[in-house]
C-alpha cells in the first residue's frame, strides 16, 4: 500500500517527498493545508524530536489512519521532512537570488537601451560574433553574402538600432523568466518535427492513451496536460478559442482563467480526437486528467512535490506559422524534451529551435524515437550526438542522462482510455529499459533536481546576458578609449591648424586690404592730378580768334573748350579707375582662390562698365561765369615791350609760339618769314581779306601808327626848324607822341586779346574749381566708388576666412562634444562592466545542485 502524509505548504511547491500528499477539503476536491500538520524544527535548531504523525492517507482505500505508522517509520519520516525543508530552503534562496538577479539585469538592459538611444553602442563584427543573446542577426540569403560577414558592413547607428531591438526582446524575455521563476509549477515542453512521435511519447509518459495518435500529423493545437486536482478533480478539456484575441495565440493563452468560463469551452476527454486538428479555431487545449492510479513515485503529474504540466506541441516544420508559435512558446517553459526521428536526425528547423532554446537552457532532453528501425545504430548515435554537441554542449556532456535512444512507443491501453486499470502500467514502454531510463532521468531532473529544471534556464539566460553585457562593455570601453585618444590627437592638431589658419587669414586679409587701399589711393591721386593739369593748356591749342566781330563766338568756344578739358579729365580718371579696379579685383580674386579655394566667388563676375553709371561730375550752371571787361586784357611788360619793339629790338622773335625766324624759315620758307615779321600769325591771307579785323592781331597796326606818327613828328620838326625845342614845339611833339602811344596801347590790347581772354578764363575756371573743391570732390567720388567695388571681394574674403575658421572651430567644438559624450559613455560602460561582473559572480555563485 502506498501512503502519503499530509504536510504544509505543498500548494506552494514546498512538498517534502514522494510520500507527501495534500489533505482534501470535504466535498471540494481541492487541496488545503491541515491544522493537524506536525511542527518540524529547522536543522539549525538542533536535532529534531520525534514528530507525531497527525494522519496518513491510504491512496488505495481513500481513508486516513493516524495509528498505522511504526516508530521507525516516524523517525525516517522526520529525517526526510528535515531534508525536504533544507532542500526547500535552498530552493527558495536560489529563487530569491535569481529574482533579484533578473531585476538587476533588467535594469542594466534598460540603462543600456537608454545609453544606446543617446549614444549608439558599438557592436562590431568580432564582438557580435561573441554575443549569445544580444547578437544581431540579419536573415539574408547567405548564398550571396559571405557567412563570415555578420554585420554586412553596417555603420554604428544601424547596428545600434538592431541591438536596441535585441535588448527589447531580452527585456521581455526576462519579464517572462521572472514570472516563470515565481511560478511554483513546472512546464515540460515536448516538441520536435512532424511525425517524430511526440504525441505517442507524451502518452507514454502519462502511461495512458490520452492524446490521439496517427501515422499522419494530427496534432495542430497546443495540448497542455495537467492534474485534475487543479480543476476540482474533474477530468475534462478546456479549449481556449482564438476569438478571445483574434490573430494572437499567445494573447489568447494569457487570457485563459480556469475560474472564468467565458475564456474557454468545456469538452469531455473523449472529444480530443476532434479537437486537436482545429488549429484555426483554438489556441490551446488545457487537458485535466486524474493521475492517481499510480503511486507518487511513479506519477509525473501527481508527484507530491510540484505541479507539472506536459505540453504537446505541433510539429516544427508543419508550416511557418505553427513553427513560429512553437518557438515563441519555449520562452515560458521550464524543460524541453525534443523528440527526434532517428531516421531523419535533426532537421534545419529543429537545429534553429534548439539553438534558440539553448540561449537560456543549458540542458535539454533528447528522445531519439524509432531507433529500433535503424540498422547501423552506432553510426546513427554518432551523427545525432555530433549535432547535439554543436547545438547543446551541456546536454552532450551529460548524454547518458539527457540523450536517450528509444524504440517506437506502443501501448495496450484499455479501449475506454479512462486510465483506471492498473494493468496499464505494464505497457511495452515499461519493458523498454531505455524509455525507463529516460523516464527516471526526467522525473529526477524535474522533481529531485527541481532547482535545475526550474531555475537553471533562468540562471543560464542570466549568465549569457551578463556575458553579453560584459563583452559589449569591454568592447565599447576599448572603442571609446581609442576614440578618445583619436579625438585628443585631432583636437591638438586642429588647435594648431586653427591658430595657423587664423594667423594666415589675418595676414592674407591685411595684404588684400593693403592692395585695396593702394588702389584707392592711386586712383585718388591720379584723378586729382588729372583734374589739376586739365587747365594747364597752351593758348595755341585753344580755339582760334576770328576777329572783333566774332568775339562772342570766341568766348563761347573757349569756355566750352575749357569745360571739355575738365570733363575729359574726369572721364579719363574714370577710365583709369575702371582699369585699376578690374586689375585689383582680378588680383584679389586670384589670390583668394589660391588661398581659399577655386570656388571662391566662382559664380560672380566683375563688370567694370557698371561703374560710374551716374554722371554726377557734370558741370552745373553755377560753374558758368559771366564775361567781364577785365577778361579781355591781360597786359604784361614783356608782351607790351615785345609788341612796341617790333622790327627794332626783336625782329626775328615770333609773337605766336616763341620760335626764331631761322627756325620758321627752315620749316616754312620765305613766306612764313615775311608773315611772322609782319605778325600775321597762322591765319591764311584769305582770312584777312574776309575778316579785316584780324589785321589788328598782327603788327600792321603798329607799323601804321609808327608810320603816321613818325611822319607827323618829322614834319613838325622840319617845319619848326630851330624852334623845335621851344615850349610850343615841344607841346606839339608831345601831343603827337601821346596820340601815337595811345593808339599803340589800344592796338596792343586788341592785338593781345586772343592771348589775354583764354588766359583770363583759364585763371577764372581754375579759381572756380578751387572754390568749389571740385578736384577733391571728384577725386573722392571716383576713389570712393573704387573702394566700394573693392570692398565686395575684400568683405567676401574676410567673411570666407571667418567662415573657414568658424568651421574649424565648429569641428573643434564637435570634437569637444564627442569627447564629453565619450567620457559619459566610458563612465557608463565602466559602471556597467563593474555591475555586470559583480552580478555575474553572484549569479555563478547560485547553487542549483539541490536534491
Amino acid at each position: 500500500m502506498s501512503q502519503k502524509s499530509v504536510t504544509s505548504g505543498e500548494r506552494a511547491g514546498e512538498e517534502t517527498g514522494d510520500e507527501l500528499s495534500r489533505t482534501q477539503s470535504p466535498g471540494s476536491g481541492r487541496s488545503s493545508p491541515s491544522s493537524a500538520i506536525p511542527e518540524v524544527e529547522s536543522p539549525s535548531q538542533g536535532a529534531a524530536e520525534p514528530i507525531p504523525i497527525a494522519a496518513t492517507y491510504n491512496r488505495n482505500t481513500g481513508v486516513f489512519d493516524a495509528n498505522s505508522v511504526s516508530p521507525q517509520e516516524k523517525a525516517a519520516y522526520a529525517a526526510k521532512v528535515a531534508s525536504a525543508q533544507m532542500s526547500q530552503w535552498a530552493y527558495s534562496n536560489a529563487r530569491t537570488q535569481l529574482t533579484s538577479g533578473i531585476r538587476s539585469v533588467s535594469n542594466m538592459l534598460k540603462q543600456l537601451k537608454e545609453e544606446n538611444e543617446a549614444r549608439p553602442v558599438d557592436v562590431n563584427a568580432e564582438t557580435n560574433a561573441e554575443l549569445e543573446v544580444l547578437r544581431v542577426n540579419l536573415r539574408l540569403d547567405r548564398s550571396s553574402v559571405s557567412s563570415t560577414q555578420d554585420n554586412l558592413g553596417l555603420d554604428r547607428p544601424a547596428m545600434a538600432a538592431l541591438l536596441g531591438s535585441q535588448i527589447q526582446t531580452a527585456c521581455s524575455h526576462l519579464s517572462s523568466l521572472q514570472r516563470r521563476v515565481g511560478d511554483q509549477s513546472s512546464k515540460v515542453f515536448i516538441t520536435g518535427d512532424v511525425n517524430t512521435g511526440k504525441t505517442a511519447f507524451c502518452n507514454a509518459l502519462l502511461h495512458r492513451h490520452l492524446l490521439p495518435e496517427d501515422q499522419l500529423p494530427c496534432t495542430t493545437v497546443f495540448c497542455e496536460v495537467r492534474e485534475a486536482r487543479e480543476n476540482d478533480n474533474i477530468e475534462e478539456v478546456h479549449a481556449i478559442p482564438l476569438s478571445l484575441v483574434p490573430g494572437s495565440v499567445s494573447e489568447c493563452i494569457s487570457r485563459y482563467d480556469p475560474h472564468d468560463s467565458t475564456t474557454y469551452e468545456v469538452f469531455p476527454l473523449s472529444e480530443l480526437d476532434d479537437l486537436v486538428p482545429q488549429s484555426e479555431k483554438y489556441a490551446m487545449l488545457k487537458v485535466y486528467i486524474r493521475d492517481d492510479a499510480r503511486p507518487a513515485d511513479a506519477s509525473l503529474l501527481r508527484n507530491g512535490t510540484v505541479d507539472i504540466a506536459l505540453i504537446d506541441s505541433p510539429g516544427l516544420n508543419r508550416d511557418s506559422v505553427q513553427t513560429s508559435e512553437v518557438i515563441a512558446r519555449q520562452d515560458e517553459i521550464d524543460l524541453v524534451v525534443f523528440v527526434v526521428n532517428a531516421e531523419n536526425q535533426l532537421t534545419l528547423s529543429a537545429q534553429e529551435f534548439i539553438a534558440l532554446a539553448s540561449r537560456e537552457k543549458k540542458l535539454m532532453f533528447f528522445a531519439v524515437n524509432k531507433f529500433d528501425r535503424i540498422r547501423d545504430k552506432e553510426r546513427c548515435k554518432r551523427l545525432i550526438l555530433e549535432q547535439i554537441k554543436d547545438l547543446s554542449p551541456e546536454s552532450y556532456k551529460r548524454a547518458p542522462e539527457f540523450v536517450h535512444f528509444l524504440a517506437e512507443p506502443r501501448h495496450d491501453d484499455d479501449p475506454d482510455g479512462n486510465g483506471d486499470d492498473d494493468n496499464n502500467d505494464n505497457s511495452d514502454d515499461d519493458n523498454d529499459p531505455n524509455f525507463k531510463n529516460l523516464e527516471n532521468s526526467l522525473r529526477n531532473f524535474v522533481l529531485k533536481r527541481r532547482a535545475q529544471s526550474k531555475l537553471l534556464p533562468a540562471k543560464t539566460y542570466l549568465t549569457k546576458v551578463l556575458g553579453d553585457l560584459t563583452s559589449i562593455s569591454k568592447s565599447n570601453l576599448a572603442t571609446f578609449k581609442a576614440e578618445e585618444s583619436n579625438i585628443n590627437e585631432e583636437l591638438t592638431s586642429l588647435e594648431t591648424e586653427v591658430a595657423k589658419a587664423t594667423k594666415h587669414y589675418a595676414a592674407f586679409t591685411k595684404d588684400i586690404d593693403s592692395l585695396a587701399d593702394q588702389t584707392v589711393t592711386e586712383t585718388y591721386d591720379y584723378t586729382k592730378q588729372s583734374i589739376m593739369q586739365c587747365l594747364d593748356i597752351n593758348v595755341s591749342s585753344m580755339p582760334q580768334y576770328q576777329g572783333i566781330s566774332r568775339l562772342y563766338d570766341f568766348v563761347f568756344y573757349t569756355e566750352h573748350y575749357i569745360r571739355d578739358q575738365i570733363r575729359d579729365s574726369i572721364v579719363r580718371s574714370e577710365l583709369h579707375a575702371r582699369a585699376e579696379t578690374k586689375r585689383a579685383v582680378e588680383q584679389i580674386c586670384g589670390d583668394a582662390q589660391e588661398a581659399l579655394g577655386d570656388e571662391f566667388m566662382s559664380n560672380r563676375a566683375f563688370d567694370s562698365s557698371l561703374m560710374f553709371s551716374q554722371s554726377v561730375h557734370s558741370l552745373s550752371k553755377n560753374f558758368s561765369m559771366p564775361l567781364e571787361i577785365s577778361d579781355l586784357y591781360a597786359p604784361s611788360w614783356e608782351g607790351l615791350m615785345d609788341y612796341l619793339s617790333w622790327a627794332l629790338f626783336s625782329p626775328a622773335k615770333l609773337l605766336q609760339g616763341g620760335e626764331t625766324t631761322d627756325e620758321k624759315t627752315e620749316e616754312k620758307g620765305t613766306m612764313a618769314l615775311v608773315g611772322s615779321v609782319l605778325g600775321l600769325g597762322n591765319y591764311p591771307l584769305s582770312q584777312y581779306w574776309k575778316r579785316p579785323s584780324l589785321l589788328f592781331t598782327s603788327k600792321l597796326p603798329a607799323l601804321a601808327i609808327y608810320s603816321l606818327g613818325g611822319s607827323k613828328i618829322i614834319t613838325t620838326v622840319v617845319f619848326s626848324g630851330l624852334r623845335t625845342f621851344t615850349w610850343r614845339s615841344l607841346g606839339q611833339i608831345s601831343g603827337s607822341v601821346l596820340a601815337v602811344a595811345t593808339l599803340l596801347t589800344v592796338s596792343y590790347f586788341v592785338h593781345d586779346l586772343p592771348r589775354a581772354l583764354p588766359q583770363n578764363l583759364l585763371a577764372k575756371y581754375t579759381a572756380r574749381l578751387q572754390s568749389l573743391d571740385y578736384i577733391h570732390t571728384n577725386s573722392k567720388r571716383i576713389s570712393g566708388e573704387v573702394a566700394g567695388v573693392l570692398r565686395i571681394p575684400t568683405r567676401e574674403i574676410v567673411r570666407t576666412c571667418e567662415l573657414l575658421v568658424d568651421r574649424k572651430q565648429e569641428t573643434r567644438r564637435g570634437l569637444e562634444r564627442r569627447k564629453q559624450s565619450n567620457a559619459l559613455a566610458l563612465r557608463f560602460f565602466d559602471q556597467l562592466l563593474a555591475s555586470a561582473t559583480a552580478q555575474q559572480s553572484a549569479t555563478a555563485a547560485i547553487n542549483l545542485d539541490i536534491e
